[in-house]
């Protein structure tokens, strides 16, 4: 093969490569992002608190809300009773047991 003939080949690897690549956003290119942003709106409480211009700090919350609050917390918390079990995993190095 002289030098022309392996650009020549270069070339046609190269169109056959890029055949297959698209320009066009895939559909979850299109959408990336948007599931967090609605996410995020709706677990916030207030959407307008940032936009207020008044710096006010929040002084209580209402008592059966942070009851609620609580509880959830610590039920999304809580551990499986067999969590504290140890589990010893050999890694193929040697021990003197």
């Amino acid at each position: 093969m002289t030098n022309g003939d392996i650009g020549i080949a270069v070339i046609a690897l190269t169109i056959a490569i890029t055949a297959g690549c698209s320009t066009e956003p895939e559909r979850v290119e299109a959408d990336y992002g948007n599931s967090v942003h609605q996410m995020i709106q709706a677990s916030t409480y207030n959407p307008e608190a940032a936009a207020s211009t008044e710096s006010v700090p929040v002084l209580g919350m209402d008592g059966k809300r942070a009851i609620r609050s609580l509880d959830q917390m610590q039920r999304d918390t809580e551990r499986p009773e067999d969590f504290n079990d140890i589990i010893n995993i050999d890694l193929g190095g040697s021990s003197s047991n």
